[in-house]
């Protein structure tokens, strides 16, 4: 498959509202203009630093998607889980057991700034909101814009997708899709959101499959 061709199918993922997040879903119709940068990757930690250090430096971008098409099986998922580990700008900062799951926190180190990763893949233990096509892994790579409405304070020395700068939206507009974006989620979900889908949560997996890595 083409690389456009998955991207544009990643695309149509966040464009029907799918990840929950009804920003995304308005940044997906034009993600270049909200700074919002779609790569494909191998797994590999040379490949996925490089992709890291690149959408740090470049002016234009402001969130970095990388998608691995490769990563079809739980196998697959597991090298990832590795390799990210083993990427130079990356922590596992969160190992935290909920339920019968793992919920994995990666973090990007951006200067002073840890980017909270979030990531996005065709499995069926994923919580309903990060059900994409294909394997993916999202962050922001710039520091938070000074908004004029803020909705929720961010913890210090943190970022995350939710900086986006949703530019040239009204303050109407804004507050609607930040108020419907709690009743898709919760919709989509089928129950209040929890550890497992939470913004901090890069992965979660089952323990037996974090256990095998």
């Amino acid at each position: 498959m083409q690389e456009q061709t998955i991207i544009e199918t990643q695309l149509e993922f966040y464009r029907n509202g799918g990840a929950g997040c009804l920003f995304a879903a308005h940044a997906a119709r034009d993600p270049s203009k909200y700074g919002w940068r779609f790569s494909i990757s191998n797994v590999d930690t040379v490949q996925i630093e490089e992709l890291i250090q690149s959408a740090i430096s470049l002016a234009d971008v402001s969130t970095q998607s990388i998608i691995f098409p490769s990563v079809m099986m739980q196998e697959d998922l597991k090298t990832l889980l590795l390799i990210l580990k083993e990427t130079p700008s990356v922590s596992l900062e969160q190992e935290e057991e909920f339920e019968d799951a793992v919920c994995l926190g990666y973090r990007i180190s951006i200067g002073d700034l840890k980017s909270w990763v979030t990531g996005f893949g065709g499995f069926d233990f994923f919580p309903k909101t990060r059900q994409a096509v294909f394997t993916e892994i999202v962050f922001r790579t710039k520091p938070r814009p000074d908004y004029e409405w803020v909705m929720k304070e961010t913890p210090h020395g943190i970022i995350h997708l939710a900086d986006m700068d949703m530019k040239g939206m009204r303050e109407n507009q804004f507050k609607a899709l930040w108020y419907g974006f709690f009743d898709n989620t919760e919709n989509i979900l089928g129950h209040k959101p929890d550890l497992r889908s939470a913004a901090k949560t890069t992965f979660a997996v089952p323990l037996e499959l974090w256990r095998g890595v």
